[in-house]
């Protein structure tokens, strides 16, 4: 599909942004998150000028290192994900990077940071703005907003000129009680203005393009509802296993990983109502308000709305692949779930009787996450009949968000040749190809918008409770059971597959299927 972009008449609204002057403080600086997303992120951002020259970098964590240490971390880090930037670019942004070792619940480590940080503020003039990004185990969240407070390096109501925002990784909390206390604990050195949530699956350019593409387009949104559409897919499948992060993943399983955050996310861009603007509120008002109107989980059939399985060993060519059991970390009798197939329903206007179908799981086929908007078959259809044997497929819209990042409309023409045959065909846009250069990665789109103070694209205090409202319950009766129970309620799958044969049953009982290929 080839496709011509025309900005000039957008000029304004297409400009690039720069960042304001500011100091970048990361928690967890010698960390794996730290270390392939977040310094790439901001280097990006830096050679892109998306972020001016009065800037600064501070890494802190308890491994002990030097500036020098740090700063060699920097150019490792950095080579590993970039190969068109120049040397001097490099050392440009490696003279703004500082390192202070610190224990994250005592107050020493945090005086040197607050000497550290005024020093580099005189150095780099950057008006004593702040971002602090806090990378570390979630246990550690609250101590370090306390501390920060405590030690006065944040002020409760900074939001503006100097202002003080800390970005909070997720998982925030793990059920709804530890999400409120979490959010008590923030909310006495900061005020939610200054508290932003992240979930980078927001920063993605297909993901933030479903709300361009539903509300700036006439054709779509009169046919986004229950009349035209038959139900709607998200699916999030890794082929990787759980690697070094098995401790992690015992603690949390695939539901609280995935299903809180990421996926509950790209629900509630597909089915929200349309905002009054673009402003943060107005858009996250209403991302809230479809939350709200998911229909709770009956527990008294569950299996019928959810279940869950776990990847055994399997092979990829000559590579074997272990059991999640088999992986370091990983108890040999863990019941912990690594894919599950859920149904939601919807009950509003817009929505109601339209399910919405999830599965994620890890050691699948392939890396994809894709949302896929199935419409109703037609009514009558004068080429299905029994002579042609010709049943046509629903037309569908593909939202591909990795690997590749695309928007796929399938509709059916007819073949070339004098019979009357029809086939599937699809109208692609590649951002890729179509736009032609670099597009920035998700974490450097959300520590842009927050150096912007833009929390459009982050959770708010009520979004995050209300997910985890529709979640406990359930994660509440799972925990309850005892092993057995959980083992029988357990599926199978072999690693490198779809999941297990029940994901393709909970989805065929219904009449429908997944499109994955």
């Amino acid at each position: 599909m080839k496709i011509k972009v025309n900005s000039k008449d957008n000029a304004d609204t297409c400009r690039i942004v720069t960042g304001s002057p500011c100091g970048y403080v990361i928690f967890g600086a010698s960390g794996d998150l730290t270390r392939r997303k977040l310094l790439p992120a901001v280097f990006s951002l830096f050679t892109r000028k998306k972020i001016p020259n009065n800037f600064f970098l501070v890494g802190f964590a308890r491994t002990p290192m030097d500036d020098d240490a740090f700063r060699q971390r920097v150019r490792d880090a950095i080579s590993q994900t970039d190969d068109e930037s120049s040397q001097t670019e490099t050392d440009a942004f490696v003279r703004r990077c500082f390192y202070v070792a610190g224990s994250y619940d005592q107050d020493e480590g945090y005086l040197r940071l607050k000497a550290k940080i005024k020093a580099a503020e005189i150095q780099f003039s950057t008006d004593g703005n702040l971002v602090f990004h806090i990378a570390t185990p979630p246990s550690l969240y609250a101590t370090i907003v306390t501390l920060l407070g405590n030690n006065q390096l944040v002020w409760r109501g900074c939001t503006t000129t100097p202002f003080q925002r800390v970005i909070i990784e997720k998982p925030f909390g793990r059920d709804l009680a530890s999400s409120v206390q979490l959010n008590k604990d923030l909310l006495i050195h900061l005020c939610d203005e200054q508290i932003y949530r992240i979930d980078h699956y927001l920063g993605k350019e297909t993901v933030q393009n479903i709300l361009m593409f539903r509300f700036a387009n006439q054709i779509f949104e009169p046919a986004w509802n229950r009349n035209y559409i038959d139900h709607v897919q998200i699916t999030v499948a890794e082929d990787i296993g759980v690697g070094h992060r098995a401790g992690y993943f015992e603690q949390a399983g695939l539901l609280r990983d995935m299903f809180q955050n990421h996926i509950l996310q790209l629900a509630t861009l597909v089915g929200m109502e349309p905002p009054v603007d673009l402003s943060a509120d107005s858009i996250r008002d209403e991302r809230v308000k479809f939350m709200k109107s998911i229909r709770p989980f009956d527990l008294d059939n569950l299996h019928g709305q959810l279940i869950r399985g776990q990847y055994g060993a399997g092979k990829d060519g000559a590579l074997s692949m272990k059991a999640y059991r088999e992986e370091q970390g990983v108890g040999a009798t863990s019941c912990v779930e690594t894919y599950f197939a859920m149904k939601l329903q919807v009950d509003n206007g817009r929505w109601q009787g339209v399910p919405f179908y999830i599965q994620a799981g890890k050691r699948l086929e392939k890396k994809l996450t894709r949302i896929t908007v199935v419409f109703n078959k037609v009514p009558h259809c004068m080429f299905n009949t029994k002579k042609s044997g010709f049943n046509p497929a629903p037309n569908r819209l593909i939202f591909d968000i990795q690997p590749q990042q695309a928007i796929s409309l399938l509709f059916q023409a007819k073949v070339p040749g004098s019979k009357m045959c029809l086939s599937s065909l699809a109208m692609e846009l590649d951002y890729h190809e179509t736009f032609g250069e670099k597009m920035d990665e998700d974490y450097s789109t959300l520590i842009l918008d927050c150096m912007l103070g833009d929390q459009t694209l982050f959770w708010r205090k009520d979004s995050v409770e209300t997910s985890w409202k529709l979640l406990t319950p359930v994660l509440e009766q799972w925990e309850s059971c005892n092993r057995e129970a959980r083992r029988d309620l357990l599926h199978g799958y072999v690693a490198g597959g779809w999941g297990p044969e029940a994901g393709q049953r909970f989805i065929e009982k219904d009449g429908r299927t997944w499109f994955i290929e």
